[in-house]
């Protein structure tokens, strides 16, 4: 049995509009997730996994976002194996989920705050 399901964009759209037990997990790297990424979501990193997997109820949904689709099921059977109940893989990753603009914000980075404040 697979411990995790692969689901569309309008899938994951539902599911974050439709409850209120429903996390969206960014799996990538730093720089791309401050370079736009949705509102909703949280950056899974080596540095929270322990706590996520410790501290978040197993019946949680949650929703594995990566770039292109390729590395979130890996995560979403990690997740999966440790008892989670409900794990999801966004299909075509971030690049599926950014072809619906209205989904993606842009993170201002530093640069961007310190260069808003110079006079023109």
């Amino acid at each position: 049995m697979t411990p995790f399901a692969r689901i569309g964009v309008e899938q994951a759209e539902a599911l974050l509009t439709g409850q209120d037990n429903v996390m969206l997990l960014d799996t990538r790297d730093a720089r791309a997730y401050c370079q736009g990424h949705d509102p909703r979501a949280i950056h899974l990193s080596d540095l929270n996994l322990r706590t996520l997997l410790k501290v978040t109820p197993k019946q949680v949904h949650l929703i594995f976002c990566c770039a292109d689709g390729d590395s979130s099921p890996d995560m979403a059977r990690l997740f999966g194996e440790f008892g989670f109940i409900n794990c999801y893989s966004l299909e075509g990753g971030y690049a599926a989920w950014q072809a619906r603009p209205s989904r993606a914000v842009k993170a201002h980075g530093i640069r961007a705050q310190h260069t808003a404040a110079l006079p023109a």
